[in-house]
C-alpha cells in the first residue's frame, strides 16, 4: 500500500488536499489565470515573483534532501526583504530536527512524503517544537555554544549525533527540562551557593522547584555563604533543599584542631567534601553541576551531559562565558554573593579561599600556592597539573 504525504503543521501531521493543486513555477509563470499558489524550486530568482507577491497566498519551495538547506534561505528572503504574507511551506524530506529551523526561517508547514514521515512518529515532530528550538541557530541563552547546522543533522535524534555529548546543542535550560524529563526523579543538584549559583537556582525553579538541591555544608564555609544559600532558596521558593556535613567522628579522629587544610589540603578535602557527599549523592542517577569550560584546562572539553563515568552529570553551563553568567543574573534581577564585590571571584571554603587580583584567572584565589585547582568531587583519574598561562576573566 502506497503511503501518502503528510502536511506537518503546528507538529501534528494531516492532510495535503488544501495544497494538491499548487502550480509549479514554469506553469505559474506561463498561466492566463490570476493563480494564487505556486511552487518554487530551491534555486529560484525571487525577482520573477515580484508583482505577483501582493496577490500570492501559498508558496511551496522545494527541498530536494533533507540536506540541501537552499530552500531556507529562500524562505527567510521572502519574509525578511519581500514581505510576503501567505502561507509557506517545505517541500521535501526533511526530518523533525529541521522542523522548528524551518519555523525559524518562516515556513508556517513542512510536506514530507509518505515514506519519509512514517520512519518517524508524530509525537518526534511535536517535541521538536521544544526540544530543538535553539538547536540551530546561535541565538542560545549561552553566546559561545556549539552551533549546529542544518547539515549536520543525519537523525531524528539530538543524542544520535556522532559525538560524544547526547545534549550537544542544547540551551541550558532546555538541557534542564529534557534532563528532569528523562532521569524523572533520579537527578539531583550539587550548589556550593558560589558566585554564580543563582543561575542554575533560578533555572531549576523555573522548572521545578521540589528538584533535590544538595548543599554540602563543611563547616569551613564563609557566614556569607550561608546566609546567601539561605536568601537563594526564600527568594526562589525551592522545597527540597538538603544540607548535609561531615561525619562528626570523622572529623573528631583525622581533624580534631581544625587545621588539617594547613598540612594537607587533599586530606581535609577529601574529609570534609568528597566523602560527605559521596555518602549521598550516588543515591541519584544524575548529579547536575555548575562546571563551565572556561574554568580550569582539566574542563576545556566538558560536554553537556557526561555519560562515561559512575555518575551520569549534566553540566548545563557548560558552554557559558563569566558574561553570560553576568547577562543572566542581570536580566533575571538574581542577588550576587556578598564576596564577589569584595574581590572573591570564586568562593570555596574560608581558609582556602582569597580574593583575586586583575588579570589572574578567576579560580586563582582557590587553594592559592597549591598544586590544586580542584577539591576532588569532580576527579575520577589523577590530579590536573596546572598549565603556565595566564587569563584574563570578566566576570561583572
Amino acid at each position: 500500500m502506497a503511503q501518502v504525504d503528510v502536511l506537518i503543521r503546528d507538529g501534528h501531521a494531516g492532510g495535503t488536499a488544501a495544497i494538491d493543486d499548487v502550480a509549479p513555477l514554469e506553469e505559474f509563470l506561463s498561466s492566463n489565470q490570476l493563480l494564487e499558489k505556486v511552487k518554487l524550486p530551491n534555486d529560484t530568482d525571487l525577482s520573477l515573483l515580484i508583482d505577483y507577491l501582493p496577490r500570492l497566498k501559498t508558496i511551496m519551495i522545494d527541498f530536494p534532501s533533507f540536506a540541501d538547506g537552499r530552500g531556507f534561505s529562500i524562505a527567510r528572503e521572502l519574509r525578511k526583504k519581500y514581505g510576503f504574507t501567505g502561507d509557506l511551506i517545505a517541500d521535501g524530506p526533511l526530518i523533525p530536527d529541521q522542523y522548528v529551523y524551518a519555523l525559524q526561517c518562516g515556513f508556517d508547514a513542512v510536506k514530507v512524503d509518505g515514506v519519509t514521515y512514517e520512519r518517524q512518529a508524530e509525537s518526534h515532530w511535536y517535541d521538536a517544537l521544544d526540544a530543538f528550538k535553539v538547536t540551530y541557530q546561535r541565538a542560545y541563552e549561552f553566546k559561545n555554544g556549539p552551533e549546529i547546522s542544518v547539515f549536520d543533522a543525519r537523525e531524528t535524534s539530538a543524542s544520535s549525533r556522532n559525538n560524544n555529548d547526547p545534549y550537544y546543542g542544547l540551551s541550558a535550560s532546555e538541557a534542564l527540562r529534557r534532563a528532569i524529563k528523562e532521569y524523572d526523579g533520579n537527578l539531583v543538584l550539587a550548589s556550593s551557593m558560589g558566585v554564580d549559583s543563582s543561575v542554575l537556582l533560578h533555572m531549576v525553579a523555573e522548572i521545578d522547584k521540589n528538584l533535590p538541591i544538595i548543599f554540602l555544608d563543611t563547616g569551613k564555609h564563609f557566614r556569607e555563604t550561608l546566609h546567601y544559600r539561605d536568601k537563594l532558596v526564600s527568594m526562589l521558593g525551592l522545597t527540597n533543599l538538603i544540607n548535609i556535613a561531615p561525619d562528626r567522628q570523622e572529623i573528631k579522629t583525622e581533624d580534631p584542631h581544625s587545621d588539617l587544610n594547613q598540612t594537607n589540603a587533599d586530606a581535609c578535602c577529601d574529609l570534609r567534601k568528597v566523602r560527605p557527599l559521596s555518602r549521598k549523592i550516588f543515591d541519584y542517577k544524575v548529579r547536575i553541576t555548575g562546571r563551565k569550560r572556561f574554568q580550569t584546562p582539566d574542563r576545556r572539553n566538558l560536554p553537556i551531559l557526561q555519560t562515561n563515568d559512575e555518575q551520569v552529570k549534566l553540566n548545563p553551563l557548560a558552554y557559558w562565558s563569566a558574561k553570560d553568567v553576568t547577562a543572566y543574573m542581570r536580566k533575571h534581577k538574581l542577588p550576587t554573593h556578598p564576596l564577589l564585590s569584595l574581590g572573591f571571584l570564586s568562593v570555596g571554603c574560608q581558609p582556602c579561599t582569597t580574593r583575586v587580583s586583575d588579570g589572574e584567572d578567576a579560580r586563582a584565589g582557590r587553594w592559592r600556592n597549591l598544586d590544586k585547582d580542584e577539591c576532588g568531587i569532580h576527579y575520577v583519574d589523577g590530579k590536573w597539573a596546572p598549565i603556565k598561562e595566564k587569563k584574563t576573566l570578566e566576570v561583572f
